[in-house]
């Protein structure tokens, strides 16, 4: 019964080891992530890695501080050829219930598109993860197979509860202490357990077993290429989770059986700021990516792409695994083409432009240069008038009445270059002869270059006069 036995193999994983081996607390934020990963494995915020198989639906990590939690997240395992895989994860905020899965995510039993955005959170997926992410301060990360993060903030310190412990920065107490007495992971596991109707499921045991896999994990997780990572991640932990792999596998050449513990090692690594090496080749552990896209133990999560090309340039997120673009190309995230050269984005406005191409509005002519727009204002005709001797109509457009007695400059344009004009607009705004109380235009006087004696006089017999401009 491989799914409801643990086998303690070499040394067993009692409480005494669980305290011996805790990871190394470390001045970054790998106090505030829990995970599981691989058959078994937990790591919770306190820095205990601990051994529990169970299949049932199980809480994770809960607010436990109120009456009314602010959020659970919830998991359950199951088998997939031989060995567990996260099922699906549901996470509760409020009166949103936000549930996982491989094919459908769904918010309270409805069906949602990712991105999705509500209420505060945000769900996403890239080519490796699903990320859920809330302004209560929550951010929950599923690799779609055997791996969940959960990382909290600070305000929740002694306020958890579930299979991620209490958060209260101390390890192994009330975790694995139970009214005075230590107890077992699987013990604790099962405290832990969601009961769902109609859900038929075992809680596992303890079996005690031997093997002499102790080595084969020692020598890939102490040597040279991992030294960035051990000197800030204590690795007897999970040398003891890829030895529990190793003892649950039929098969010692299924890469399963230890490359998900160097997996959540190299997670755990470039949380606390260290540099996992790229240990994955074509034959051991290899992960696929799509597109032109490369797999990276340690990379940005923030992408760079053809409509935002300095994401990465202000990201804050700290580093972690996955599929990204080589150096010196972009994400194309408008026609979809996978990782390209800068130089080769298009642009988009209604429909796609390429490089070089251009598009008109009234007022304005754009260029789409390397996936941006390179726009510049196009000269367009502008229109002052006075009208009845009184209306006046701005170059902008703007409406107002004067009535005046003398002459007024209209307008006044200074020359824009060599070639151009310049020259200043008077008029003369005098009461009407036969209509005490409005205003007539009487007079229009053109001076060239400013020059009161280089001049054109018109006398007007129409109370109207528009000048218009091409500028």
């Amino acid at each position: 019964m491989r799914g409801s036995s643990v086998g303690l193999c070499f040394l067993a994983l009692t409480i005494a080891h669980v305290t011996e081996i805790q990871a190394r607390w470390v001045s970054n934020h790998v106090s505030s992530i829990c995970s599981t990963w691989g058959r078994e494995h937990f790591k919770t915020f306190d820095g205990d890695v601990y051994q529990f198989p169970g299949m049932c639906e199980y809480n994770l990590v809960s607010d436990c501080h109120d009456t009314f939690p602010e959020f659970s997240v919830h998991m359950k395992r199951k088998e997939n050829d031989g060995n567990p895989t996260v099922s699906y994860v549901v996470v509760t905020i409020s009166d949103f219930v936000f549930h996982l899965s491989k094919d459908v995510v769904t918010v309270n039993d409805l069906p949602v598109k990712l991105p999705h955005y509500q209420a505060g959170v945000q769900v996403e997926r890239n080519a490796v993860y699903i990320k859920l992410q809330s302004k209560v301060g929550i951010i929950v990360m599923w690799n779609l197979d055997d791996a969940v993060m959960v990382e909290i903030d600070n305000d929740y310190t002694n306020r958890t509860c579930g299979l991620c412990g209490d958060f209260n920065g101390v390890p192994v107490y009330n975790e694995f202490l139970l009214d005075g007495r230590k107890i077992s992971p699987i013990e604790f596991g099962n405290i832990h357990k969601v009961h769902r109707p109609n859900d038929d499921c075992e809680d596992p045991y303890e079996e005690e077993d031997v093997s002499q896999e102790q080595n084969t994990c020692e020598e890939m997780l102490h040597a040279e290429t991992w030294s960035s990572c051990t000197k800030l991640i204590e690795p007897e932990p999970y040398i003891q989770a890829c030895v529990q792999d190793m003892c649950g596998c039929t098969n010692h050449s299924d890469d399963f059986c230890v490359c998900s513990t160097l997996s959540e090692f190299s997670r755990q690594c470039s949380h606390a700021g260290g540099e996992p090496p790229n240990w994955r080749t074509s034959e051991f552990c290899a992960k696929q990516c799509p597109f032109n896209m490369v797999y990276e133990e340690s990379g940005s999560p923030c992408v760079d792409t053809c409509t935002h090309q300095d994401t990465s340039s202000f990201c804050e997120d700290h580093k972690m695994d996955g599929c990204f673009c080589p150096p010196g190309t972009v994400f194309d995230d408008i026609s979809m083409r996978g990782c390209i050269a800068q130089s080769e984005c298009q642009c988009k406005h209604g429909k796609i432009y390429e490089s070089g191409e251009v598009y008109r509005q009234e007022r304005e002519e754009c260029t789409c240069f390397e996936g941006r727009w390179a726009c510049e204002s196009l000269s367009t005709p502008s229109t002052c008038a006075v009208e009845e001797g009184s209306h006046v109509t701005t170059f902008d457009g703007k409406d107002f009445t004067f009535h005046g007695d003398c002459y007024y400059t209209l307008a006044k344009v200074e020359r824009k270059d060599d070639s151009s004009p310049k020259f200043t607009i008077l008029v003369k705004l005098v009461p009407c002869a036969h209509q005490e109380y409005d205003t007539c235009l009487k007079t229009l006087k053109i001076l060239l270059n400013n020059d009161r004696n280089n001049h054109f006089v018109f006398l007007m017999f129409w109370f109207s006069f528009a000048l218009v401009l091409l500028w």
